[in-house]
């Protein structure tokens, strides 16, 4: 779908849909609309391929949070109703909700009889993996998710929260018999819909308790509350023959609600008739919104195909950069400089910073995703069937049911590649080796959020909750087709931030999603840009590959150094690509750039590289024949970089700051932020080499696989590695004149 209209004058409380439009019938009864007839039915025993039978899991980890420990003290919050309304509507909305809606629970709502969540009466065992275990940067995390595992079942008790937050997931389009892919995904809207909608109001019950509010999650599994009815309340439908519907989406949604102790606005019934005042407007997109004419979600595109027309982009046999695979050393997880600096090598306060991962956890919409992380650690493995289901010999069918459901669960990208060996890690946190274990890769981008991305410096308090929402989405959409992948009897392995085996970004690259950028350590999409975060799922799955891609980027950021100028540590070369560890780069100081992101005390990590990056774009029709040319035309990118800074791209737009600053003190108290960094375009001079100080940590500079004890990095001879390393010409040129690359980690690295 592409917009006529930008969202940028749209407040990001209000959404995609203008709600705000239709009129209210204030005072209005809601009428009971009795307790369901039924259960709802989440397996599909007839249809032994779908993927609604590898769902259960999931579901129940959500109804397991269904109820929690709250805060013992309220969080410093505005005292309005209606900007605590909006506020949880905005949280909604960048968690992908459609529509969200606050309401008083009317009595016609309180169910005499719950549903219950039967799965949920036996206490289910979860075995995480050593590694996850012994990551001591992911302790707290894994501890958290198996708190939520073991939280008790449904609660009998009657529901008295006063005040609800409904959330809508409306259906994509039905998938058609005979498209590609179909037979992992028909007939499971209603079950696509009840895992979606879970997963925010998880996160978003979990968040109010954090805040010191009691807070109950009710899905269409486990609830005290008619879902309907609290619809009709919060005016999220509208009573018609036969049942309910919305305004804009018919009956074609699913619902799950967030009671509360916590006052909020009271949004009302709709009026009688309100569909009717949808209008022109609504079907053009005026205002922002999105627009009547695009129809459902994949309206005229398979699914298979994804949202964005990737087919369009050139496909090259070889990345764009040079990876000289011989030359590219395997190495263990105690080389990342996040695990680092949770082993002490970066001092004190970052570890302290690590422990529990606290330069998330700080801040209380960032933790609320937390336990929904860490619960999902030990789905990410399991058992494979023992027999092999007939019918999967075929990689290009069985790429594009891997594919069809990946975006039709909700993925932004998804490419396919074998996996390398030097992809792999050598040696997990324990020390024990890690021998390659699966042939092919599937890798899941997930888009941080454009509109979040707007209202944020890159650098303030939510950035750490943009990493964590994408990689809590890729890592649901990747457990379940990973266990979908087990039960038909081939390996399947999901490597999420909790614990992984690989190195995300040469699966990103080689599997034809971007190009490495200037940014350094990150490949670009043409579509989303850097704006995203990766889930993988190893398997030994016969898949058909995706090519590398090649779009122009490197002429462009050849051009462009908006990222380094930018770069609070200026930790990201102004100077030209380097040869490290056998990879043609603009390589980056992962050194300095992990310090600022961990101690940052303004803010809650950094992700200002990708706030200010020109393909950082909205994705408006204006937009299009920019993107056109700088992936077609060289001669055009030196002025649209240019022009990205002209027009004001990367400042702050305030309307779409919806988040509250708010920090944690030592004992885990919700407290005001002190600080909070609102950056502006700062239009920093260029560096030359001499005078950016950048270092890189080949093999033989960072610790050892089994080092327990800290191991602080050596500055001065990391600067001396930088200053040596190669240009990819020389590095080609001293390789065809019989240079030998094993005697070269000092003028290679």
């Amino acid at each position: 779908m592409v917009r006529l209209f930008s969202h940028r004058r749209r407040p990001a409380w209000a959404g995609s849909f203008p709600l705000e439009r239709l009129p209210r019938a204030a005072g209005a009864a809601v009428p009971p609309t009795g307790s369901p007839a039924a259960p709802f039915e989440l397996e599909a025993p007839q249809r032994p391929g779908s993927l609604r039978n590898v769902l259960r899991d999931y579901i129940d980890l959500m109804d397991r949070m269904r109820n929690g420990p709250v805060a013992p003290a309220v969080a410093p919050i505005p005292d309005s109703p209606l900007e605590r309304s909006r506020h949880l509507q905005g949280g909604c909305y960048y968690l992908d909700a459609s529509m969200a809606a606050t309401c008083r629970v009317p009595e016609a709502a309180r169910l005499t009889v719950p549903v219950t969540n039967v799965s949920l009466a036996e206490e289910q065992a979860r075995t995480y993996a050593p590694g996850a275990a012994d990551n001591r940067m992911a302790e707290n995390v894994v501890a958290e998710g198996r708190e939520a595992w073991a939280r008790s079942a449904v609660e009998e008790e009657r529901c008295e929260h006063p005040f609800a937050l409904v959330i809508l997931t409306e259906y994509p389009r039905d998938p058609r018999a005979d498209e590609p892919g179909a037979d992992w995904i028909l007939d499971m809207q209603a079950a696509r819909a009840a895992l979606r909608g879970a997963e925010v109001g998880a996160v978003m019950a979990n968040y109010l308790r954090m805040l010191g509010f009691d807070a109950r999650l009710h899905t269409v599994t486990a609830a005290e509350l008619d879902l309907d009815a609290l619809a009709l309340a919060a005016g999220l439908a509208e009573q018609r023959d036969g049942g309910s519907g919305n305004p804009f989406v018919g009956r074609r949604f699913g619902l799950v609600a967030v009671s509360t102790t916590l006052a909020l606005e009271d949004a009302g019934p709709l009026a009688a008739g309100s569909g009717s005042a949808r209008g022109f407007k609504w079907w053009l997109g005026w205002g922002g919104a999105r627009p009547g004419y695009a129809g459902e979600p994949y309206r005229g595109r398979d699914y298979h195909l994804g949202r964005y027309p990737m087919e369009r982009v050139k496909r090259v046999a070889e990345p764009t950069t040079l990876v000289d695979e011989q030359a590219v050393p395997r190495v263990p997880k105690r080389h990342d400089m996040f695990i680092r600096a949770a082993m002490g090598d970066l001092g004190e306060k970052a570890q302290r910073e690590l422990k529990g991962f606290r330069m998330i956890t700080k801040s209380p919409f960032g933790h609320a995703m937390v336990p929904v992380l860490g619960g999902m650690v030990p789905l990410q493995y399991g058992e494979t069937a023992p027999e092999r289901t007939p019918g999967y010999d075929d990689p290009k069918r069985n790429a594009e049911l891997v594919k069809a459901a990946l975006y039709y669960l909700g993925a932004d990208m998804v490419g396919i590649c074998r996996v390398p060996d030097y992809a792999w890690y050598s040696h997990d946190t324990d020390g024990s080796p890690i021998e390659p274990y699966h042939r092919y890769a599937i890798v899941i981008l997930i888009d941080q959020g454009y509109e979040t991305m707007e209202g944020a410096s890159g650098d303030d308090w939510i950035s750490g909750a943009q990493s964590m929402r994408a990689y809590m989405r890729a890592q649901l959409l990747g457990g379940v087709v990973g266990s979908q992948i087990r039960r038909l009897g081939y390996g399947a392995r999901g490597h999420s931030v909790m614990d992984q085996d690989v190195l995300h970004i040469p699966l990103i690259l080689n599997s034809g999603l971007g190009e490495l950028s200037r940014i350094g350590e990150l490949v670009l999409n043409p579509f989303v840009g850097p704006r995203f975060k990766s889930g993988i799922i190893t398997t030994d799955l016969p898949l058909a590959v995706d090519q590398p891609i090649d779009f122009g980027l490197q002429d462009f950021c050849n051009k462009c150094s908006k990222c380094a100028r930018e770069c609070p540590c200026a930790a990201i070369p102004f100077g030209d690509k380097i040869m490290f560890n056998g990879y043609e780069m603009w390589k980056p100081d992962v050194e300095k750039c992990a310090r600022y992101r961990i101690t940052n005390a303004a803010g809650s990590m950094c992700g200002r590289c990708m706030k200010t990056c020109p393909w950082n774009i909205e994705g408006v029709l204006a937009e299009r024949p920019f993107l056109w040319s700088a992936m077609h035309l060289p001669f055009t990118r030196g002025w649209i970089a240019a022009l990205d800074d002209r027009v004001g791209n990367g400042r702050i737009n305030p309307l779409k700051k919806w988040w509250w600053d708010l920090d944690s003190d030592e004992n885990g108290q919700v407290i005001e932020a002190r600080r909070t960094n609102v950056r502006e375009l700062v239009f920093r001079a260029p560096m030359g080499a001499s005078e950016q100080k950048l270092g890189c940590y080949p093999p033989d500079l960072a610790p050892t696989f089994d080092a327990a004890a800290a191991a602080p990095p050596d500055r001065k001879a990391a600067y001396a590695r930088y200053q040596a390393a190669l240009s990819a010409a020389e590095y080609r040129a001293r390789k065809n004149s019989s240079f030998n690359a094993d005697d070269s980690h000092g003028t290679t690295s």
